[in-house]
């Protein structure tokens, strides 16, 4: 795993409505992400067979190639050419994932609204 990444490049979207990594991932990418972080590297067939023959799925190979290469476009997964496939490896693991995308939306609540977010931290922690 290439774990270099420090989390600046990794685009983040929060979606606080969201459950697990639902809350920074569309249903597909969350679950296409986590089967990379569990079983990396990872092909495309290779993904597909988790998500339809043990998940129960009927996606085709292009859909889970298009999501694969929208993780690769928001730099949480890294492409490369061996034969005639492409490999993908996490440039960021999911604890570290997690621990940056948490502090970059936090940091960036408390940019625009300091009051605000160390209201709810505050509240947060007495619970």
């Amino acid at each position: 795993m290439a774990d270099e990444n420090d989390g600046k490049n990794v685009s983040i979207t929060f979606k606080p409505a969201g459950s697990g990594l639902g809350k920074f991932f569309g249903k597909l990418e969350a679950t296409v992400i986590d089967i990379a972080w569990e079983n990396s590297p990872v092909t495309i067939k290779r993904v597909l067979y988790f998500l339809n023959t043990e998940q129960n799925h009927d996606y085709a190979y292009t859909t889970v190639m298009t999501v694969m290469n929208r993780l690769v476009n928001k730099n949480i997964l890294e492409r490369t050419k061996d034969g005639h496939s492409f490999v993908y490896t996490p440039l960021i693991n999911k604890e570290r994932f997690l621990k940056q995308a948490t502090e970059l939306i936090i940091e960036s609540l408390h940019t625009d609204y300091p009051k605000f977010t160390d209201q709810a931290i505050k509240k947060t922690i007495k619970l």
